[in-house]
């Protein structure tokens, strides 16, 4: 029985060396590593239900009207406050509350509030022209943008979003408030998939040596384009869903909960709060 040998074409036969550039695509791969995280965090709102700390599984049991209402007092307060003494209290509280989540609530609460006070100490930096009266002030403007950005990034770590939609509506606010926040959170998840998946697919088109003509800008240009007209897409498909299950932009309203002792734990430490900005 005659076995017939096949040879390899010449051009398959050639060895070839395959040498990654380490800094090709670390622009992308920052950008895909973002992307990811964004959405992890928009796809699971707030995080305690997911291995958080003591502190955050018993503030998520407050009912999430009562979390609202006492975060904009905590932040009215410190908006409000000129004690220095109440602003180092109210840091020492924020910064309590931070130390005790796991790494990524830690990573996802100081991040943004270290930038949120880089800024602001950055576009306060003419106050340094004007004494040490102003330098004072910048560096309390500084401290009241990292209180805030904290705690507010603590009642979203510790509140889904559905949650966080309900109490809204429950605390009387406009339909139109409560549609614009919750169809921005479902869009930032589907565009926030369609350019991770956009970004994942130039990064494996261009692996080792770069197609003729390939340029990262034109690419970022390219996905910045798709992820528009995704935009236009979800927006036409859900008007024509909103139409067909004939949908009038209302909210419905609810189940209303008891004020639970939870609750008025937590509303006692708003007022005690509250109290010592006045008296401070």
């Amino acid at each position: 029985m005659l076995v017939a040998i096949a040879e390899l074409p010449s051009w398959l036969a050639v060895e070839q060396r395959y040498e990654p550039v380490g800094a090709r695509h670390r622009v992308m791969q920052k950008n895909v590593l973002h992307l990811a995280s964004l959405l992890e965090r928009v796809r699971l709102g707030g995080g305690a239900h997911e291995g958080g700390s003591m502190v955050d599984r018993a503030l998520s049991c407050v009912s999430a009207p009562v979390r609202l209402v006492g975060m904009f007092v905590c932040v009215l307060c410190v908006c409000l406050t000129q004690s220095p003494l109440y602003l180092m209290l109210m840091a020492a509280i924020a910064l309590v509350l931070v130390a005790v989540r796991p790494a990524r609530g830690l990573r996802a609460t100081i991040v943004p509030a270290l930038g949120a006070t880089g800024l602001a100490v950055v576009l306060a930096l003419p106050a340094l022209l004007l004494g040490a009266s102003a330098t004072g002030a910048m560096l309390k403007i500084a401290l009241k943008t990292f209180i805030n950005v904290s705690l507010v990034l603590g009642v979203s770590w510790t509140l889904t979003w559905s949650r966080m939609s309900a109490a809204l509506k429950m605390l009387h606010l406009p339909d139109e408030v409560i549609f614009t926040f919750d169809m921005a959170l479902k869009h930032i998840e589907v565009l926030g998939r369609t350019a991770h998946d956009l970004c994942e697919s130039v990064m494996l088109r261009s692996v080792g040596s770069a197609p003729a003509g390939f340029s990262r800008t034109d690419s970022l240009a390219g996905i910045m384009g798709m992820t528009f007209i995704k935009a236009m897409e979800c927006s036409r498909a859900m008007d024509e869903a909103m139409l067909c299950r004939g949908f009038a932009g209302v909210y419905p309203a609810p189940a209303r909960s008891g004020f639970g002792w939870r609750d008025a734990v937590y509303a006692a430490v708003v007022a005690l709060l509250a109290v010592l900005c006045a008296v401070l």
